[in-house]
């Protein structure tokens, strides 16, 4: 029995589109929340993303994609736990399962804690991160591993070759000192208020990249444009900005992506309308590698 078969609950809700029998984009939500400290609920984030790209447009006029091209197959959900530790082990071993078959993993949050077990299964890759915070403290209400620790434990751990940091404003001064670093590119809002000049920096910084991980925590996105999410932070970015970034990921090769943070309970449905749109269109970037 498969990694997959064991852990998910092979309850998909997304509808596959393509005509194809050859599926490329697996898509599986990680439905865990239990190291979030100040707004819990992301946990019921996955069905509530899949709820809002069931009924978005599916033609991506900026990419000149369809997703009724693509063939994506909905896994469900992982099994509900309450360890870190556990669920990071099984996000690794479902996602080392789908690379192996040559697959793409959309990976839906669920808490940020995720993609330090996602990236683990992906050799070397570069991991771009868009997120308000850093989640580089060496720990955090006394755990070593948290949705506010996981990034240093991947760079201590030789887990990635390049790290890219888009849309910080919120970290401690040890964090700050801890990113200044060769191989960790920092755009934060400072540079992203001139939007050419992030951008700029942001595919210099990639320009020698192969494998490329994305993880998107929602509250990079200023609260005015996403409320629901765990720990809204003031002054982030705006949806055009963040995919004026996502674009830019158009000449790179996609090997996963997670999506994490959303908090239904807060939201308006602009969040989750916004994650939906955001894994539409990362779906269409990861299906032209």
């Amino acid at each position: 029995m498969s990694k997959r078969e064991f852990y998910l609950s092979n309850e998909p809700l997304i509808t596959n589109l393509s005509n194809n029998n050859e599926d490329k984009i697996n898509i599986f939500g990680v439905p865990f929340d239990a190291t979030s400290t100040y707004r819990i609920g992301s946990r019921f984030a996955p069905n509530a993303i899949r709820e809002a790209f069931q009924n978005i447009e599916i033609y991506s006029k900026r990419l000149g994609k369809d997703l009724e091209d693509i063939n994506i197959r909905d896994l469900g959900n992982l099994a509900k736990v309450g360890d870190i530790n556990e669920m990071n082990k099984m996000v690794e071993e479902v996602t080392r399962e789908i690379i192996a078959d040559g697959k793409i993993p959309a990976i839906l949050g669920g808490e940020h804690s995720l993609t330090n077990g996602s990236v683990r299964a992906i050799d070397n890759c570069t991991l771009v991160v868009f997120d308000a915070h850093l989640d580089c403290r060496d720990e955090f209400e006394g755990l070593r591993l948290s949705h506010a620790t996981f990034l240093k434990r991947l760079y201590e751990d030789g887990c990635i070759s390049n790290l890219v940091h888009i849309g910080s404003r919120a970290a401690t001064k040890d964090e700050w000192d801890f990113v200044n670093k060769d191989d960790i590119t920092i755009v934060d809002m400072e540079k992203i208020y001139d939007l050419n000049t992030g951008l700029k920096q942001f595919k210099d910084a990639l320009s020698s990249s192969n494998d490329v991980y994305v993880s998107i925590d929602l509250d990079v996105i200023d609260p005015a444009f996403a409320p629901g999410v765990g720990n809204p932070e003031a002054n982030g970015m705006s949806s055009r900005e963040i995919l004026e970034f996502i674009y830019c990921l158009d000449n790179f090769k996609i090997t996963g992506f997670d999506i994490v943070e959303l908090i239904p309970a807060y939201d308006n449905g602009s969040t989750s309308a916004l994650a939906a749109r955001l894994l539409s269109e990362l779906i269409c970037i990861a299906d032209k590698r």
